[in-house]
């Protein structure tokens, strides 16, 4: 009944939780700036046709699979980073 919150020593991290916050923001609007992207282009060929609209709509699927294999190969190697600086071994790391 009587438990008290001990404060963690966050001295020796490298990242406060206020600058991995700061992220956040220039990630969400990178996604959403894909999906607009996508959008609009299927807006501007709608009066072309339908081939042309799920042509658009092909190439776009695609273009989204190459961005998240980027994303995860980014997402990987920073896992591979983190470990190495989690072991103090920061001349590998960076």
């Amino acid at each position: 009944m009587g438990k008290t919150k001990q404060k963690q020593d966050r001295s020796h991290y490298l990242f406060s939780n206020q600058e991995l916050a700061n992220l956040i923001g220039p990630l969400v609007i990178e996604q959403l700036l894909a999906v607009f992207v996508g959008m609009a282009d299927s807006i501007m060929v709608a009066n072309v046709g339908e081939a042309a609209v799920s042509g658009v709509s092909l190439v776009d699927n695609i273009m989204i699979l190459i961005i998240n294999i980027f994303a995860a190969l980014a997402t990987g190697g920073a896992v591979v980073a983190g470990q190495y600086i989690g072991r103090k071994d920061e001349k590998i790391s960076m």
